[in-house]
C-alpha cells in the first residue's frame, strides 16, 4: 500500500496542487481556495493507489450522464455567468456556485472521457516537455512574484501575481462573468477531451 501512495505521490500533478493549495492558503486566500487545491491532491493520490493496487481487469463503465452542447446549453452557461457574476467576490454564494460544476466536472472526467475516442490523445515526452516547462516557467513567475509582494497577504503590481494582474477584471459584474462562461466552456472543451 505504501508502495502504490508512494508511486501516487510521485505523479507531478499531485504535488504542484499541494503546493499550490499550501501557498494559496499562507498568502490569506479563502480557505475554500487551498483546501480546494489540496483536496482535489488527495482524491487523485487515492485513486492513484486505489488503481494502482487493484488486480482485477478495468471493467466497462457506461456513462450514466451524457450531455451534449447545444443552443439550450450555451444559454445555461451565459445565465450561469451573469447570475454567479453578480455575486459579491469570495463570498460564499459565489464559493459555492463554483464548487458545484467544479466538482461536477471533477466526477465526470474521474469516469473517462465523454465519448469514444477514434485515436489516443495522450501525451508522450516530447509532447509533455513543453507544457512543462510552460507550467515551471509559470510557477517561478508567480512564487517569485509572490515573495517580492510587501507580504504574503498584500498584493503589489510592482511584483504582481495572476490573482493581483486578474483583479481589475473581476472587480466587475461583467468582468467575472466573462471569466466564469470561458471558464466553463474551457472546462467543457477539456471534457469532450
Amino acid at each position: 500500500m505504501t508502495e502504490h501512495l508512494g508511486r501516487a505521490v510521485r505523479e507531478p500533478v499531485i504535488p504542484m496542487l499541494v503546493t499550490a493549495g499550501v501557498f494559496d492558503l499562507i498568502s490569506g486566500a479563502p480557505i475554500t481556495h487551498g483546501g480546494m487545491l489540496i483536496a482535489v491532491a488527495v482524491g487523485l493520490a487515492l485513486d492513484a493507489v486505489r488503481r494502482r493496487s487493484a488486480a482485477a481487469r478495468p471493467v466497462e463503465r457506461s456513462r450514466a450522464l451524457e450531455v451534449r452542447a447545444s443552443p439550450r446549453w450555451l444559454v445555461g452557461v451565459v445565465a450561469y455567468a451573469v447570475v454567479v457574476g453578480s455575486f459579491e467576490r469570495y463570498s460564499w454564494p459565489a464559493s459555492v456556485a463554483v464548487l458545484v460544476p467544479a466538482a461536477a466536472g471533477v466526477v465526470l472526467a474521474w469516469e473517462g472521457p465523454m465519448r469514444e475516442r477514434s485515436r489516443d490523445l495522450r501525451l508522450g515526452p516530447r509532447g509533455a516537455l513543453p507544457w512543462a516547462a510552460v507550467v515551471v516557467a509559470f510557477a517561478a513567475w508567480e512564487l517569485t512574484n509572490l515573495f517580492l509582494q510587501p507580504s504574503l497577504t498584500e498584493g503589489s503590481y510592482d511584483h504582481p501575481t495572476f490573482s493581483v494582474l486578474m483583479d481589475p477584471v473581476l472587480a466587475t459584474h461583467a468582468g467575472r462573468s466573462v471569466v466564469l462562461a470561458l471558464w466553463l466552456l474551457l472546462g467543457w472543451f477539456l471534457l469532450e477531451r
